[in-house]
């Protein structure tokens, strides 16, 4: 009864922080508006996957733009379904959050009352939850997927049946489909079973059930000309040129994911401690019952720490804040029960836990209406401006969600992720603007052939040809998300030079007094 009462305070918070949060973007924008553009760019896929039957991010070419092939492929099923709104993600990712919680209600109704406020709590709000829900994105499925893979594994250690296999391999699958990352923890468990459990066939079979999706979608990719990886992985990966480079880019993960790390020094605890209480009962063999779990996870984060990305709104590691915390449960069960007498290792799970609170939540709590606004006063008045006087045209742009979600452009699109020959051009970037030569000269050889009319770009992440005409700038303030401060336009050809001017003109007296547009003489 009392874990009841608790479940609905979590669901009461947890829909107050959603709609506290959706009222500030509605009071400056009229509606509510994702915090990523990168949420568009899903939407802009599944709109043209339903509608259209072409995967890409514009409806006329094939693209692997999305990193989770399952997640648009969801969004894309309910437009059909119900057709195009642009808050399905937000829906879905709400049913999921609900989900995510009723599975840990589930799980740790095992535990005592209190391990069961301060679990449940903490996956709410140390995720968190209400930011990954509306940011529109796969986090908060991914989430799920992967917490199932690990209670599964659990169910799989206790009773070896062929359902329990069944479903774990299902839930892996499924994990991975949402996202890549999920390899890293599948690996780790089939190094488990394949080393220390000596399941061979188990441990080959989970590992070949797993990549499906990766096989899969790799194969449809390549059939349409495109990487066998989806383009973020190329581009946005931790593939710096070097060993510095590398080591750079991981040291650079530890610093963003620091609030993760708090929660690995749990974890890291929960591991020694098992350890050592064995030990002192003088096993002749070590067990790894209490740590399997635990160890999973701790070299899954590793993996992902040294090839994954962090950072951006805490996104991408809300997953590990979640799975630590399930593989922690048990310890904190265990230290706060009354008749153990170590009050300092209470004192430590409290203090970290609440250094987490503060830099997952405290710190990140305003983060999200600075993020929607960006989003709004940037990639949300390109669209409209797209949208008003060039809605079937043909765009260079380098940042790609809102504007083609909104619109039926065709596209070139000069980071990568939207156009394959310019991600052949840039994979070896590493993710950094570079002085590309190659690249500018597709884009100048490109935009002339195939009589490109305007461009709205980032002018630090590409030089434009010297026949483009810059006409303006728009301007952002107070910029914590967006690709860029300014967008700069372009017109392609330079008898249009005057009419986009006047268009521009025209929007300007539109745009949020915030939003400073400037036309170049």
């Amino acid at each position: 009864m009392k874990n009841n009462i608790t479940l609905l305070i979590i669901f009461l918070i947890l829909g107050l922080l959603i709609f506290f949060n959706i009222q500030v973007v509605v009071d400056f924008a009229g509606k509510y508006i994702y915090p990523l553009d990168d949420a568009y760019i899903h939407l802009s896929m599944a709109k043209n996957f339903a509608e259209f039957q072409t995967w890409g991010i514009t409806q006329y070419e094939f693209s692997s733009t999305t990193s989770s092939p399952l997640f648009t492929f969801l969004l894309a099923i309910l437009i059909k379904v119900f057709g195009n709104w642009e808050y399905i993600p937000l829906v879905a990712n709400s049913v999921a959050g609900i989900g995510l919680i009723l599975i840990f209600h589930r799980y740790l109704k095992r535990f005592s009352q209190t391990t069961y406020i301060i679990v449940l709590s903490s996956v709410v709000l140390l995720m968190p939850l209400h930011l990954m829900i509306m940011t529109g994105m796969e986090h908060v499925f991914h989430t799920l997927a992967m917490v199932l893979v690990l209670l599964g594994f659990q169910k799989y250690l206790e009773d070896k049946t062929p359902r329990n296999f069944s479903n774990l391999a299902l839930f892996s699958i499924i994990a991975v489909g949402f996202r890549y990352e999920s390899l890293f923890f599948i690996f780790s468990i089939c190094v488990y079973l394949f080393f220390l459990k000596k399941d061979y066939v188990i441990s080959i079979a989970l590992g070949l059930f797993a990549i499906v999706p990766v096989v899969v979608y790799g194969w449809i990719s390549l059939d349409h000309g495109s990487f066998f990886l989806p383009n973020s992985l190329i581009l946005k990966g931790n593939t710096n040129d070097g060993i510095v480079g590398f080591f750079t880019r991981v040291a650079g993960n530890a610093y963003r994911g620091i609030s993760v790390l708090v929660l690995i020094l749990i974890l890291l605890i929960q591991i020694f401690r098992n350890v050592k209480t064995q030990k002192l009962k003088n096993s002749q063999i070590l067990q790894f019952s209490k740590n399997v779990i635990p160890f999973v996870v701790f070299f899954g984060f590793v993996i992902h720490l040294l090839f994954a990305n962090f950072g951006w709104l805490i996104r991408y590691e809300s997953y590990l804040a979640v799975i630590v915390l399930l593989a922690i449960t048990p310890f904190i069960d265990e230290v706060f029960q009354k008749n153990v007498a170590n009050k300092v290792l209470k004192i430590v799970t409290v203090f970290l836990l609440l250094i987490t609170f503060y830099m997952r939540f405290g710190t990140t709590f305003d983060k999200q209406k600075i993020a929607s606004k960006n989003i709004f006063d940037q990639q949300i008045q390109l669209a409209d401006f797209l949208h008003q006087y060039y809605r079937n045209s043909r765009v260079v742009a380098n940042d790609i969600g809102a504007i083609t979600y909104f619109n039926h452009i065709h596209l070139l699109d000069t980071y990568g992720l939207g156009s394959i020959e310019v991600a052949k051009l840039r994979k070896n970037d590493h993710a950094k603007f570079t002085d590309n030569k190659a690249l500018q000269k597709y884009v100048y050889d490109a935009a002339k052939n195939q009589m490109f009319d305007v461009a709205l770009v980032f002018d630090e992440w590409v030089k434009m040809p010297d026949y483009f005409s810059k006409v303006g700038t728009l301007t952002i303030q107070n910029n914590y998300m967006a690709g860029g401060t300014t967008v700069s336009f372009y017109s392609v050809q330079k008898e249009n030079t005057l009419r986009l001017r006047n268009q521009l003109i025209e929007f300007s007296k539109k745009t949020p007094k915030d939003v400073i547009i400037k036309i170049v003489d």
